[in-house]
């Protein structure tokens, strides 16, 4: 993956490689051909009109309005878990499957279709606090539109984004914020789940394996520097513990480990901070 020229990355197959990391069970090949069999249907709808503006309102309408191009069932955000806390709904493959999911995977489907329809329509997502949409640039009008994923693929302003989320000056400057992704720069973020089911049992060697490959594709993978540290800290934290639990001493040994999982865990939380 993290060898693959950004110009041959393909998002939909990157992302259900992802997915079938995470879940042995998905057919990768079964939803590519699902993806395809989208954008056939979605150039059908366009009966030949060329224009970027175009492409996105056919595929916004392939996706989130119900109509016979999608049985009558479209795509919609999951009410029932918005934020993708079950880390099986932030991937592509569930999406697919049950046609409600969240910011992440959103995103991910939308571009995945459009590089398939267009593969040089400038189409990017972009990233917010905890949160991804898309953009396009029109070529021929030469307007820029945000499409809110998680909103029927309706327009939204920066500013909207910025007082909302309280976005701070320095983050858009430092384009961690609000500035347009690269395929690689959005396939950084997809492992999310991976990373978090490792944490959550404990397999912090594992965790940090997928945080690194995340660092690799992008490194300034904001929530990816955010979580290395917080897993950093998070075994300093439970081996002081069990030292703890031990009633005893710690040795140098084990304090030379601890002062370096300190300093690891600074140094990847600053470098996030100075990111904005």
């Amino acid at each position: 993956m993290v060898n693959v020229p950004e110009e041959n990355m393909d998002v939909g197959l990157l992302a259900l490689i992802i997915a079938k990391e995470y879940d042995p069970k998905v057919e990768v090949e079964r939803h590519l051909n699902e993806l395809d069999d989208m954008t056939e249907e979605i150039e059908r709808m366009l009966a030949e009109r060329t224009k970027g503006i175009e492409k996105m309102i056919m595929s916004k309408t392939f996706l989130f309005e119900p109509g016979v191009w999608n049985d009558n069932y479209p795509f919609s955000y999951d009410l029932e878990d918005p934020l993708g806390k079950q880390l099986e709904n932030q991937l592509l493959s569930t999406y697919l499957n049950s046609r409600k999911e969240n910011c992440l995977s959103m995103p991910a489907l939308f571009i995945a279709l459009m590089e398939r329809i267009d593969p040089i329509l400038p189409f990017y997502a972009v990233r917010v606090p905890l949160h991804l949409f898309c953009r396009l640039y029109d070529r021929q009008t030469g307007d820029v539109w945000n499409i809110e994923t998680t909103n029927g693929g309706h327009p939204a302003r920066n500013q909207w984004y910025i007082e909302s989320l309280g976005i701070p000056q320095v983050s858009i400057e430092r384009i961690t914020y609000l500035a347009d992704m690269s395929k690689r720069e959005l396939i950084a973020d997809l492992p999310q789940p991976l990373m978090l089911r490792a944490r959550r049992a404990e397999d912090y060697e594992t965790a940090l394996k997928y945080a690194d490959l995340a660092l690799r594709l992008n490194p300034h993978a904001i929530y990816s520097l955010v979580n290395k540290g917080a897993i950093y800290s998070q075994m300093g934290y439970e081996k002081l513990e069990r030292i703890k639990s031990e009633n005893r001493g710690v040795s140098q040994k084990e304090k030379q480990q601890l002062d370096w999982w300190d300093q690891e865990a600074g140094k990847y939380i600053e470098r996030a901070f100075a990111l904005g």
